[in-house]
């Protein structure tokens, strides 16, 4: 039976024919805007159509033969799907309760238990039985809840556990990886990502999605480690987000993988009387671009993400010119590494306040930002040395942007000084 909910505007156009439903309407009663919005209509394609006409936009069929369909315009996301069977019977369809809404004449209406949901501000599915109609609606309830700062009661968490040991017998039901990467990237940015993930392990979601992962569970390191390698990790990735909210998705990819290398390189050291974890960063590297490229991750972010992973165990130097030359190295990894570098040291006991070195002496040193190009080109670098075209000219150049990093070169008459000396030197010549 469907209760009113709220009386309000809905604050954006409706096409004719079409009903707004679903998680815009629960944004708008949450206090937040929503930027995705949801239609049902009895010709949907005629109902984009018309929102496209007053709108502008880009219109696309999501799935022609079930008559879906998405206008993306002004930094809105709508998708139109045509309605089946009366209201009641297709907010019963749907996931949550509190996203099972419709507007109709200024007034909000929703299916029973919705407007309790929404006060308590919890993730309840419709029906359990639900989650099996679209597999993706466990992992979903996990990311809302981080996202929105919902909760998940009691019945919630055994109704996803349930899911997830399903999906764990049935392999075949996965959903597409593409639809897992873009639930787990939205996940990953949302303020308490890190909760999320914790939810993830203790529903059995993570035995599913990033099974990589489950073996950090309970993995005692020592050491500077007085947590777990799970729990460690996901220090660091509320590190990562308290010290920088901004971190793009592959920073907090990096962080969720820095450590994924430690299980496999585990290893008792008896003069230490510990373990230990030599080459875990190289490893973890290789499983993080493993795992991202698996998940369909854009390539450019997996290997950002293994990158960071590769190098968050590199030691910054002392002294500002070898500090330039450090980060210089590394130019295409900031400001990601020393935040990472930051945050895994605030995951430890003991070394925290290394943490804050670490990010005083990038920022004190990075005032001056780091040169972007040699002072000269290449044309008056072979004019000057006498060169022809040839490898010996980009390491000429090479030379001199490190030497500009350095703050050793500030000038072009410093620049031509420095590269003739540069060749008379002796330990530029090809090996």
């Amino acid at each position: 039976m469907l209760r009113p909910i709220a009386h309000r505007d809905f604050p954006f156009y409706t096409p004719k024919g079409a009903i707004p439903v679903g998680g815009a309407l629960r944004d708008l009663l949450l206090g937040r805007r929503p930027q995705d919005l949801d239609f049902v209509a009895e010709d949907p394609r005629k109902a984009a159509q018309d929102a496209q006409t007053h709108l502008g936009g880009t219109l696309f069929p999501l799935d022609e033969e079930r008559g879906q369909y998405r206008l993306v315009t002004g930094g809105l996301v709508l998708d139109f799907s045509p309605l089946e069977g009366s209201l009641e019977e297709d907010l019963l369809k749907r996931d949550f309760r509190l996203n099972a809404l419709f507007w109709r004449q200024n007034r909000i209406l929703g299916i029973r238990g919705a407007d309790e949901d929404l006060n308590r501000r919890v993730v309840v599915p419709v029906r359990e039985a639900n989650l099996y109609e679209d597999h993706l609606r466990s992992l979903r309830a996990v990311r809302l809840a981080a996202s929105l700062g919902l909760g998940l009661p009691r019945e919630t968490r055994d109704a996803l556990s349930r899911h997830a040991r399903f999906l764990q017998a049935h392999l075949e039901a996965l959903p597409a990886r593409e639809r897992v990467k873009e639930e787990l990237s939205r996940l990953l940015l949302s303020p308490r990502a890190a909760w999320g993930l914790h939810l993830l392990e203790r529903t059995g979601l993570l035995d599913v999605y990033l099974p990589e992962l489950r073996l950090l569970v309970g993995l005692k390191q020592g050491g500077v480690h007085h947590l777990d390698g799970w729990q460690h990790t996901l220090s660091v990735l509320f590190h990562l987000a308290w010290l920088w909210p901004e971190a793009p998705l592959e920073a907090r990819l990096a962080a969720l993988y820095h450590d994924v290398g430690k299980p496999l390189t585990r290893r008792f050291d008896p003069e230490a009387g510990r373990f230990r974890f030599l080459g875990h960063a190289e490893v973890g590297a290789e499983v993080t671009g493993a795992s991202l490229e698996w998940l369909r991750f854009p390539k450019e972010t997996v290997e950002r993400a293994k990158a960071l992973v590769r190098r968050h165990m590199d030691r910054p130097p002392e002294g500002k010119q070898a500090l330039r030359r450090f980060y210089f190295r590394r130019h295409d990894l900031l400001p990601a590494l020393p935040y990472l570098m930051a945050a895994d040291r605030l995951g430890t006991k003991g070394v925290e306040k290394e943490a804050w070195e670490v990010l005083e002496a990038y920022r004190e040193t990075l005032s001056e930002p780091l040169p972007e190009r040699p002072l000269l080109s290449g044309e008056e670098v072979m004019a000057l040395l006498n060169l022809k075209p040839g490898p010996q000219v980009g390491r000429a150049l090479e030379a001199l942007l490190l030497a500009q990093a350095e703050g050793k070169v500030r000038t072009r008459e410093e620049a031509k000084a420095f590269l003739l000396y540069w060749k008379d030197d002796g330990t530029n010549t090809p090996a």
